[in-house]
């Protein structure tokens, strides 16, 4: 792993782990417990009490969050108390809120079902390949389909279906336009995409989109 000098860590809460191959740029404040995937680069900002899979791209405040492999964000913004999927792209300036003003307990609604959490910080759950315009904000609780497009009002609704193209209607992502965005995505992380690959995201979209 590489460290740069100016890298600050704090082990007062737990452990901070790097993993072979990381880097983590001047600048970065690491907050224990932490783990840092292989190949995964922290380029800046405050990190705390979360973890990071092989082959992210992390910038900015995350806490108490899991990404769970070769996801991208990095750009500032705020992402708390989440869990991003892999192959997530959050734009520029993609912010969370994690703690609703009332201080209540949080409710999800996840395809017309609401879901009582009993808790008080909830941010985000963001399926695989699904990605964010730049100046996204998710409300607290908010659920993000597998292959979702989220773009269009800054704050999109709480629960985005899968494969949707923009946040405001109905409109899906063809199949053909998803995969061919998955094979350029997985193509800048040096992974291949085999026929078996593509077969199982064909699979996913058809059981997601019927």
């Amino acid at each position: 792993a590489t460290v740069e000098p100016g890298v600050v860590f704090d082990l007062r809460q737990g452990a901070v782990v790097i993993d072979q191959g990381a880097e983590v740029r001047s600048g970065t404040r690491l907050e224990g417990p932490l783990y840092v995937g292989p190949g995964t680069r922290v380029l800046g900002g405050f990190l705390r009490g979360s973890v990071f899979g092989p082959e992210c791209r992390v910038r900015g405040e995350i806490a108490t969050s899991v990404f769970l492999g070769f996801a991208n964000k990095s750009h500032d913004g705020f992402v708390g108390h989440s869990i991003v999927g892999q192959w997530v792209n959050l734009g520029a300036g993609t912010t969370t809120s994690n703690l609703k003003n009332t201080y209540g307990p949080v409710r999800l609604e996840v395809d017309g079902e609401r879901i009582e959490t009993g808790r008080l910080n909830v941010g985000s759950l963001i399926g695989d390949h699904a990605k964010t315009a730049i100046g996204t904000m998710l409300a607290t609780g908010t659920v993000i389909s597998a292959g979702a497009n989220v773009f269009g009002p800054a704050t999109p609704p709480k629960y985005i279906p899968p494969f949707a193209w923009g946040c405001s209607g109905d409109e899906r992502m063809s199949e053909d336009g998803f995969l061919r965005v998955a094979e350029r995505v997985m193509g800048r992380r040096n992974v291949s995409f085999s026929p078996d690959r593509r077969e199982a995201l064909r699979r996913a979209y058809q059981r997601s989109t019927r």
